[in-house]
């Protein structure tokens, strides 16, 4: 049996990658250009002791990967401007809130405050072309899962701010395969109480459970688990309940980055928040 090659070796070694390079531009129909520097920017994290950032991410549904491919393009545009960029709400086209990375935060072992961190940072930069040059040219190869026939390709320039190809997705814009394997979580999933939101309704306005799984879970992907409502006597109407989501990953893109989210569902309002247990509350 022949051994294998070096390339061959490479691209065994970075399977990870290249299947979720493939989700991204096949099932997610992503471009695949900036695709490669999202996936070097996300080896970089990892080889700055951000481990396991790939394969967390890759056990997440379609939806919620496009949220984090988001903000890793919010980065690459920072690195691309190499300090020279506008600051925070002062004519990027961005206010605070989209400038912080609520979903990646919650894979990284120490937060990121701002994408602004990445202006100016050159060692950054070098760092994430390092891994486009020596990995994702080599193993994103986008016809087919196959050894890539041509890797000798001229290295390109990180996209820079105002690129088409840099355009921030959004899950509207990409439809999901409906011939796409399940996403299965990589880990047994935490306690209900870490990945959980506490949910009230307008008083006298209540939401089933069925109307509210079906509405996120259309947003979201398949994200919520279950939903349970306030136990409340013959007669009187639940103000509030509690939604248990598959991932606590998906905690920061509900409530987008905020304290509280509003929600419109089939007419009436209900709010989410970051679920604290206690003892004086009750559910159906």
């Amino acid at each position: 049996m022949a051994s294998l090659t070096t390339m061959e070796k490479l691209i065994l070694f970075h399977k990870l990658e290249r299947d979720l390079f493939h989700r991204l531009v096949h099932d997610l129909a992503q471009d695949p250009m900036p695709m490669r520097w999202v996936i070097a920017f996300w080896l970089w994290l990892e080889s700055n002791g951000h481990h396991d950032f790939i394969r967390r991410v890759s056990a997440l549904p379609g939806p919620v990967v496009l949220r984090f491919v988001d903000e890793a393009i919010a980065c690459l545009r920072c690195l691309a401007r190499e300090g020279h960029g506008p600051a925070a709400g002062t004519g990027d086209g961005s206010d605070g809130r989209e400038r912080c990375l609520p979903c990646t935060n919650v894979l990284l072992t120490k937060r990121i405050d701002d994408v602004g961190y990445f202006e100016g940072h050159r060692e950054v930069l070098d760092g994430v072309t390092y891994q486009y040059r020596s990995v994702c040219l080599a193993v994103c190869d986008v016809s087919s899962k196959s050894v890539p026939t041509n890797t000798s390709g001229v290295l390109a320039a990180p996209p820079m701010v105002g690129s088409p190809v840099l355009t921030a997705p959004t899950v509207a814009s990409f439809p999901l395969n409906p011939m796409a394997s399940p996403w299965i979580p990589l880990q047994s999933p935490p306690p209900d109480d870490y990945r959980s939101l506490f949910i009230t309704f307008s008083r006298g306005y209540p939401i089933n459970r069925e109307d509210i799984m079906e509405f996120f879970n259309s947003v979201y992907g398949p994200c919520v688990e279950t939903v349970m409502i306030e136990k409340v006597a013959p007669g009187q109407l639940p103000v509030y309940g509690r939604m248990v989501l598959r991932s606590a990953a998906m905690i920061p893109v509900v409530l987008n980055g905020r304290q509280t989210a509003k929600f419109l569902i089939k007419g009436r309002h209900l709010w989410a928040r970051i679920y604290v247990p206690s003892s004086k509350l009750s559910y159906a």
